[in-house]
């Protein structure tokens, strides 16, 4: 009881009807004191706390590579923006113009050699037979053929082929001079007397070495005979065969037994429907035994037999 008699003595001090805690209101006041001296001591000093200066920088950091999909540049390709015609532009000539590729075809000095055309009704038909030049092997070739990866065929015509250099873009022409042995009056032909031996009137013996004298330089076979496509009348174009239309006298063809206007329509069993395979007929001789030739004669169907020796 002595404690709390003592508390409230204390509290009790002075005039009756004072307000309670009127003791610590000089303790509050002092508190207030501080607190305002402190606010206006950190303004004070605040200014000279402030930086001066700027951080530092950081450095930035590298870019990530972004891996795009190939889809993501296919408008790009769609929509050409780089050739939009859709054309390739000619390749330039050594004084940096481009060629003029409607230009008249000019003579080729590319290394090839002409050696015999067979011209068609129907031009994608024709067929040219080139060479190398320095080499003994020639093709056959038909249009937009290409040759030699050197170039590409235009156009057959007579003793004339006309081609794109592929290196230029040129049109050039390679050709059968006119006073060259391509005509039907060759001299010195390359045949022998005893050749070709006839066993009948439609059977032949023939040595292989002789057929191998004769395929080797097909540019001499080709010019000792003149063959055309033989279209069947009302088929709208459609080949049967070929007609042989001059034969040079003395030639390989006369030895075999053919005359003109008889027509090649199949090789052992195989039928001649093509220009390239009536072309191409000469290298069915180098390895075959035994040969037989359907043949047109007069509107009759023969068979021609030649029996191949070894010796």
């Amino acid at each position: 009881m002595s404690l709390f008699s003592s508390s409230t003595t204390i509290f009790n001090r002075g005039p009756k009807n004072r307000p309670p805690f009127e003791a610590f209101y000089i303790y509050i006041l002092a508190l207030l004191t501080g607190f305002l001296i402190s606010d206006l001591g950190i303004l004070a000093v605040r200014p000279g706390m402030l930086p001066t200066s700027a951080p530092p920088m950081r450095p930035a950091p590298p870019p990530r590579m972004q891996v795009s999909n190939i889809q993501q540049y296919q408008k790009i390709k769609d929509r050409n923006i780089f050739n939009s015609d859709g054309k390739i532009p000619p390749a330039l000539t050594s004084d940096g113009s481009s060629p003029d590729l409607e230009a008249p075809p000019v003579a080729s000095q590319l290394p090839l050699k002409l050696e015999g055309t067979l011209v068609h009704a129907n031009p994608k038909r024709s067929v040219a037979t080139v060479s190398g030049k320095g080499k003994g092997e020639a093709k056959a070739y038909m249009v937009d053929s290409e040759i030699e990866n050197m170039a590409r065929v235009t156009k057959i015509e007579r003793r004339r082929l006309i081609f794109r250099n592929l290196n230029n873009q040129r049109l050039e022409f390679i050709e059968i001079p006119k006073d060259s042995s391509v005509t039907l009056n060759v001299k010195n032909p390359i045949v022998g007397n005893e050749d070709v031996q006839r066993k009948g009137d439609f059977d032949f013996t023939m040595k292989r070495s002789d057929i191998s004298k004769y395929t080797s330089d097909l540019g001499s076979i080709l010019q000792q005979a003149r063959m055309v496509p033989n279209i069947v009348p009302g088929s709208g174009g459609r080949v049967d065969g070929f007609r042989f239309v001059a034969i040079q006298p003395g030639s390989i063809y006369e030895k075999l037994g053919f005359k003109p206007m008889d027509v090649i329509k199949g090789v052992n069993g195989q039928a001649v429907n093509s220009p390239t395979q009536a072309m191409e007929l000469y290298n069915a001789l180098k390895g075959e035994n035994r040969i037989e030739l359907k043949i047109e004669r007069n509107g009759r169907d023969e068979t021609f037999k030649y029996d191949v020796n070894d010796n």
